[in-house]
């Protein structure tokens, strides 16, 4: 087998090595990352099938299990389009050395515009103010919360990041920080809108100021848990250490903004929010918001003090590894108490099914970009 090699010269690494182009791979991988490729197409199938399943017998069970597992699948690719724009404007080691995880994962945004059809398409089915059974004031639904205008302002979102996961790991120099700061400015703008659109919209008569903010810090949390669980051995061990410094500031911001918006809105007593936290006060969503209490924020912030399992591998794929699954919690929490608690489990299942296939996406590719820097 022949490789070609480029006649473009090879630029040097700040830390003295050699980083190849952006190129797509031409070796063959790995057969365990083969196998890993295979078993992730494999539950991804599984997945979708459980869907299918739970879809004929309860499909409105199913449309909150699907949107509860989008949502928590969006977050590791949104949130590394929010780290390649921060990075861009910032630089540093902790994204550097694992260009080629963050890339990928936002590079697989565009899937997620795929995965979102049943949603634009079964509007009704998911949210009720579409359905009109719960329709919000007459001015908020002539000026916001109509099909069109959300169905715009979806497909406007996923579009805008798919372009930034698109483009930003091919940009150098100047060009990539005028793109970063583009595109920050305008994240910062369309992420409340989208979390009110995506989540709150569900029960259109709460509404918090700060939830665009919770949102962002959430969906770069994941990407961070993410990179911190799949990143290979080999990695910079000072690298690892600053992702899980970075995770714990994230979770540290996180914690801060839920209690806060929770002590306000409960201990405020303001009557036309209260009532969100008290329709959660049933079985089993008080059990979730517990669980996701200790696995999104104890046990992770806990560890993550400890320096030996900050800067350690499996130390720091333990912790990722439990972030995920209380960011998983707490969208559940969020999402499906309208739905029911037989929901949680069409939540489990869309959740393998597109973490299965994004995984395979973004572990598994021919096309590995790296960074231009």
């Amino acid at each position: 087998m022949s490789v070609q090699v480029s006649a473009r010269p090879k630029r040097r690494a700040a830390g003295g090595g050699e980083k190849a182009p952006m190129t797509p791979e031409t070796t063959s991988p790995p057969p365990r990352t083969r196998a890993l490729f295979l078993l992730l197409i494999l539950g991804a199938a599984l997945g979708f099938a459980g869907m299918v399943a739970f879809l004929i017998f309860l499909p409105h069970e199913a449309a909150g299990g699907w949107l509860a597992g989008f949502v928590f699948c969006s977050s590791a690719t949104i949130g590394s389009v929010f780290a390649l724009m921060i990075h861009a404007l910032t630089g540093g080691r902790w994204l550097s050395a694992f260009s080629d995880i963050f890339a990928a994962a936002a590079a697989a945004t565009p899937v997620l515009g795929l995965l979102f059809i049943p949603v634009l398409v079964f509007l009704p089915h998911f949210y009720p103010w579409a359905a009109n059974t719960h329709p919000p004031p007459e001015d908020v639904r002539s000026l916001y919360l109509n099909a069109p205008f959300f169905v715009g302002r979806s497909v406007g979102a996923l579009c805008f990041w798919s372009f930034l996961g698109i483009l930003l790991p091919r940009l150098e120099g100047g060009r990539r920080v005028l793109a970063g700061a583009i595109g920050l400015t305008i994240h910062a703008f369309i992420i409340g809108l989208i979390g009110v659109d995506w989540i709150l919209s569900l029960q259109p008569e709460f509404w918090s100021s700060s939830f665009g903010a919770t949102l962002a810090f959430t969906q770069f949390a994941a990407a961070l848990a993410w990179v911190a669980v799949v990143s290979p051995r080999e990695r910079d061990a000072m690298a690892i250490g600053d992702i899980g410094g970075l995770l714990l500031a994230t979770l540290l911001g996180l914690l801060y903004l839920n209690f806060i918006a929770f002590l306000v809105t409960w201990y405020g007593n303001i009557p036309d929010r209260v009532f969100w936290f008290s329709f959660r006060e049933r079985w089993p969503w008080m059990l979730i918001v517990w669980l996701t209490f200790v696995f999104g924020f104890v046990v992770p912030i806990f560890l993550l003090f400890l320096k030996r399992i900050r800067s350690s591998r499996l130390g720091i794929r333990l912790v990722g590894s439990v972030t995920l699954a209380g960011i998983a919690l707490y969208y559940a929490y969020l999402i499906l108490a309208p739905f029911g608690a037989l929901s949680l489990g069409a939540g489990a299942l869309a959740t393998i099914a597109m973490g299965c296939l994004l995984g395979a996406l973004t572990l598994a590719p021919r096309w590995r970009p790296r960074l231009n820097e």
